[in-house]
């Protein structure tokens, strides 16, 4: 919210330099995110007055002037014509700083010395909307009372601030100038006027010129209509144009002018509808039908929806309810007869409407935030007051009010409350200052309070609204650390499972794994793209507000995420990479949900430009740090609708599955655009904790050798090298079993393989011979040849 400094001084007597001001603002709770100086540009720019001009002697297209700057007068060397003695216009000085850029020094031009420059408008850094005559190209002149020797700023109304403040959702009140200025008052201990909202009413009923029906409340609670006749539509004044220049807007005609002028000072929308394109007099303020369009004032044709609200006549709508008004109901210099319209819209409705279409505007982000029924109404009688100043037209008599009007809301308690939730006591007679000068009447009775909260505050319902008022102006300082009635000192610390997953991350770390954090939620899109057939949206949970489409449904894998981000990095010539994730998949039984969803821990783990060893390796070893190394084993899955069906295998503890990992699918990756190897994992956390081992033992070095022995086995291409080498890890005497080399040729056969694997033989208590092991490796020779059809080669 962009605040001008010298229009919170129409409501406030601030006295105090803008440092201490933002200061004080910030302590009772509104950040200050800029503190823009409009003449921050501008330096050493004055009023000065001509007090001669004579032809250039060296030139026929420059003047000399002699200049008045108040306490001398010096040289101006000037090729602008238009300049004549007695004009007051601004001159740069040596040294001085222009709006646009310019570096001035005195100097000479054509031998004739100059001690500056006159300025335009682009070197002061104004517009038309500042000072008349700032849209000539050319040196500006000033008005007749211009002071000599006064710093052009002042002159020109850029010696000023503009505060940027930060206005949290709770406080859509302070979206105003008015707003601002109630916070300011509170802050520095002042006053704040309010403005004037008198007028008189002079022409015709309002009830006679237009009816006007509200179909559906819930979307527009309140509606307020009043006019003007006999209209004239002309150029605002500038302290006007001034003003809206100073937060962003340009001056476009007096009655949009106000419009505009109330939307910043009172913070209430409102819309000017020229009456004589209103068929039959009727305003209806209505649900859209499905495929109705409209043209609003930005020229575009929308198609809306039975979820967006239009203002209409009897025939077509005129305006897309607290957003923007529509084309063929603006104001044109002919406009005789205006309608003012101030009403509450619906937040989610203007939400949903503004994100859609992706129209945005200054009332729409009101709107959003939410207007009450008594800035409603203040902000009408404001505009009117305005309209009626500027001399714009006759205002009509009465006013239309749909709905309910603001009414002050009164809070009760008892004060050991506040010492309840802050831990210290304010004295009644601070209470009674500090919520008198928030508006709030206060009356104290013993140990109750009574307060009756302002109907433009919203946001004060309960209690502890009030108390939260009162510590933010009584100062937070004031607090002192104390616990909580009922509460203890506690240990802070993380939860077994995730102090393990911290040590997980370090695995990976060591591993030279790089964590990524990702949303929980995606698009429909993306999913599609991680899966070989589309996705059922319907057995996805749904996002009720999602931000968009594609981030609209809650993930059940965290590969989808893992592959964009790994096809955005290979898109940036990022190839070599190796990346982990630990996040959530969000599953659930049935929809719509009738109990909220399982949240499943899952870790991802995705690699590219490796080979399969290497990363199987890789998540053994994450495996590991949950259930050891014993007992571990990878079954081939070939209906994986993510990984390659000839390398992807299922991650089983026991009998437990534990996660998956693979090559990703060719298709898959086409559908990324990832064009090199990719290895993707993912490893189901709980199943993993659930099966922990509970604690790591320390086992000796054998002090006995261990015996090698190597094995080669010609077998069918469906048997899986995990069965053989299982069939030596359950003998008694074997270490470690591990295969070296899968080979395929023709002189093997079609469908045939040979599967090399080394196994180690070790006893704890004697050296082992030969024969023990024959007698251990013969009975594994056996079971595979009668299991699997392996034959020794």
């Amino acid at each position: 919210m962009r605040v001008p400094l010298s229009w919170l001084k129409d409501f406030v007597d601030i006295t105090e330099d803008i440092q201490t001001l933002c200061k004080k603002m910030v302590d009772i709770g509104l950040e200050i995110e800029e503190v823009d100086y409009l003449g921050k540009n501008v330096s050493n720019i004055v009023v000065c007055q001509i007090e001669e001009i004579a032809q250039h002697p060296n030139a026929e297209r420059l003047l000399c002037c002699k200049v008045n700057i108040g306490n001398e007068i010096i040289p101006i060397v000037t090729n602008d014509h238009h300049v004549q003695v007695g004009d007051k216009v601004p001159v740069a000085l040596h040294n001085a700083q222009t709006a646009n850029g310019l570096h001035i020094t005195k100097g000479k031009m054509r031998g004739e010395p100059s001690f500056g420059m006159f300025c335009g408008a682009e070197e002061v850094g104004i517009t038309k909307d500042y000072y008349e005559g700032a849209d000539y190209d050319g040196v500006l002149v000033l008005r007749k009372g211009a002071e000599i020797g006064q710093d052009i700023r002042k002159e020109v109304g850029t010696d000023d601030y503009v505060l940027d403040v930060c206005v949290t959702s709770n406080r859509q009140d302070c979206n105003s100038v008015l707003g601002i200025a109630r916070e300011v008052a509170v802050a520095l201990g002042k006053t704040c006027k309010e403005p004037d909202v008198s007028y008189t009413e002079e022409s015709a009923q309002t009830t006679d010129l237009v009816t006007v029906n509200v179909q559906d409340c819930d979307i527009c609670p309140t509606y307020y209509m009043q006019g003007l006749t006999d209209v004239v539509v002309a150029q605002s004044p500038l302290w006007l144009t001034s003003r809206l220049a100073k937060v962003g807007l340009h001056g476009i005609n007096n009655l949009v002018d106000i419009t505009n002028y109330v939307l910043y000072e009172i913070g209430q929308p409102m819309h000017a509808f020229d009456y004589k394109e209103i068929n039959n007099k009727t305003i209806i303020v209505r649900r859209a039908n499905n495929g109705e369009e409209i043209v609003p004032l930005d020229g575009k044709t929308y198609s809306l929806s039975t979820d967006d609200i239009v203002i209409a006549d009897a025939t077509r709508a005129v305006g897309l309810g607290g957003i923007m008004g529509g084309a063929n109901s603006g104001i044109v210099d002919d406009t005789n007869c205006v309608l003012f319209e101030s009403a509450t819209f619906a937040r989610g409705n203007i939400r949903r409407t503004s994100r859609r279409l992706g129209l945005r505007s200054d009332s729409s982000a009101r709107f959003e935030k939410g207007i009450d029924a008594y800035t409603n109404n203040l902000g009408l009688s404001r505009a009117l007051h305005l309209a009626q100043k500027l001399g714009c037209g006759k205002v009509t008599t009465g006013r239309i009010c749909v709905g309910v009007e603001g009414r002050e809301r009164t809070v009760e308690f008892e004060t050991p409350r506040i010492k309840q939730l802050l831990g210290i006591e304010i004295p009644n007679q601070r209470i009674l200052e500090i919520l008198s000068s928030l508006n709030i009447k206060t009356t104290i009775d013993g140990t109750h309070i009574t307060c009756i909260v302002p109907a433009y505050r919203e946001d004060i319902a309960r209690d502890c609204d009030i108390i939260e008022e009162l510590i933010r102006v009584y100062g937070y300082d004031n607090i002192t650390g104390t616990l909580m009635e009922g509460s203890h000192i506690t240990c802070g610390g993380k939860t077994p499972i995730d102090a393990h997953l911290d040590s997980v991350r370090e695995v990976l770390n060591g591993l030279r794994y790089d964590e990524c954090i990702f949303y929980p939620f995606a698009g429909k899109a993306l999913f599609d793209k991680a899966s070989l057939i589309p996705v059922d949206e319907s057995k996805y949970i749904r996002v009720m507000n999602p931000i968009g489409e594609e981030l609209s449904l809650m993930n059940v894998s965290l590969a989808p995420n893992m592959l964009q981000c790994v096809a955005l990095n290979l898109s940036r010539q990022n190839s070599k990479l190796k990346l982990f994730e630990i996040g959530k998949a969000y599953l659930t039984d049935s929809l719509p949900l009738t109990k909220l969803p399982v949240e499943q821990k899952r870790i991802s783990i995705c690699a590219t430009e490796v080979d399969f060893d290497t990363f199987r390796t890789n998540v053994l070893q994450v495996v590991s740090t949950f259930v050891g190394t014993k007992g571990i084993k990878l079954v081939r899955t070939t209906d994986s609708a993510l990984l390659h069906p000839g390398v992807a295998a299922d991650i089983y503890f026991g009998d437990v599955l534990c996660g998956y990992m693979g090559k990703l699918h060719p298709q898959i990756a086409a559908n990324f655009d990832i064009n090199v190897d990719t290895y993707i994992a993912e490893l189901y956390v709980d199943e993993l904790w659930n099966n922990k081992k509970e604690q790591t033992k320390f086992v000796a070095f054998g002090k006995f050798p261990a015996i090698t022995r190597d094995f080669a086995f010609l077998c069918n291409e469906e048997v899986l090298a995990q069965n053989i080498l299982d069939e030596f890890l359950n003998l008694p005497l074997v270490e470690s079993a591990t295969l070296f080399d899968t080979y395929r040729s023709e002189q093997l056969g079609a469908g045939k393989k040979s599967i090399a694997i080394s196994v180690v033989f070790r006893d704890a208590n004697k050296t082992l011979q030969d024969n023990d092991i024959e007698k251990q490796a013969g009975k594994a020779l056996r079971a595979i040849n009668e299991k699997y059809g392996a034959a020794l080669r």
